[in-house]
């Protein structure tokens, strides 16, 4: 079994202060600022949303209909993971499969929908439909897998998993231009639900990143044509309805379709670290580079 990759847990505000200018021509509002008052609209989306419980799709109450009254809220059912996210399991449908190690070692498919907010305290314009700290809600990157194809659960959204080409690479691109973090940790949580990926979906949890753990001030990768946006998801958070419907080793599909390049890849990543490994661990990396040895001959 490959090592687990382990992330240290930082007080995710004080690292992502850090890490973002507070002078900022473009918004006014410190970074203190936006984070308190994204956590002000977290904690009313909370309140305002639960699980459908015939599909798991996040639904407002409705405040003229007493029928979904008995419904937990979201706020009953979420968990804060000190990392700086939110997270909820569907009681109604808890998946029984594998856990993801990390998006390097696990390849998935998921069902999802993505939808994406900016917080503001202007309560009273007319642009604020809700009237709530969480403004307008909106579909985010990625969408939603139901209305994609035949909506079938996708592999490796690149919100989980990107790898920039070379050219890519050589404009300045990184995987943190595309990929979320703590989407990744807070589905760390959830196990696969081991349905067919062509199954219609019934989602089985949220992951809520308000803007400090998703995009922050720093710039998304929007395509080859247009390159680094600084404004696209700019002080944005996202809410990650969805459904882990399967996992698998990227090792061993390596292996099992003899793709060379990418074993080659995953031996470099084993490699570095291979301290610390148990025995078991251990015998698993002889066997693949023998593996690999094999196919360079």
């Amino acid at each position: 079994m490959i090592k687990k990759f382990f992330v240290t847990l930082i007080a995710c505000s004080a690292f992502l202060v850090s890490c973002n200018n507070d002078d900022d021509s473009v918004d006014k509002m410190t970074i203190e600022s936006r984070n308190s008052l994204d956590d002000k609209a977290i904690e009313q989306f909370l309140n305002d949303y639960y699980f459908s419980p015939e599909n798991g799709k996040l639904t407002k109450f409705d405040d003229k209909d007493d029928s979904d009254n008995n419904y937990p809220s979201l706020k009953t059912l979420a968990k804060y993971d000190a990392a700086g996210y939110w997270y909820a399991q569907n009681p109604n449908h808890v998946g029984t499969g594998e856990n993801i190690v990390s998006n390097d070692d696990t390849k998935i498919y998921l069902s999802y929908q993505t939808t994406i907010f900016k917080s503001t305290d202007d309560l009273t314009s007319t642009d604020n439909s809700s009237k709530k700290y969480y403004g307008n809600i909106t579909l985010g990157n990625g969408g939603a897998t139901f209305n994609t194809g035949d909506g079938s659960a996708l592999p490796d959204p690149e919100f989980y998993y990107f790898m920039p080409t070379e050219l890519e690479v050589k404009n300045g691109v990184t995987r943190a231009n595309r990929e979320l973090k703590y989407f990744t940790e807070g589905l760390k949580h959830f196990k696969s639900t081991n349905k067919s990926t062509s199954d219609l979906y019934n989602f089985q949890g949220v992951i809520i990143l308000p803007s400090r753990s998703a995009y922050a001030r720093n710039r998304y990768y929007l395509n080859s044509t247009n390159g680094l946006s600084d404004l696209t998801y700019r002080d944005v958070s996202f809410i990650y309805n969805f459904e882990l419907v399967k996992t698998e080793k990227r090792l061993a599909l390596a292996q099992k379709n003899n793709d060379a390049e990418q074993i080659k890849y995953y031996q470099s990543e084993i490699i570095k670290l291979s301290a610390g490994l148990n025995f078991e661990e251990i015998m698993y990396i002889d066997e693949f580079i023998l593996k690999q040895k094999f196919l360079d001959n």
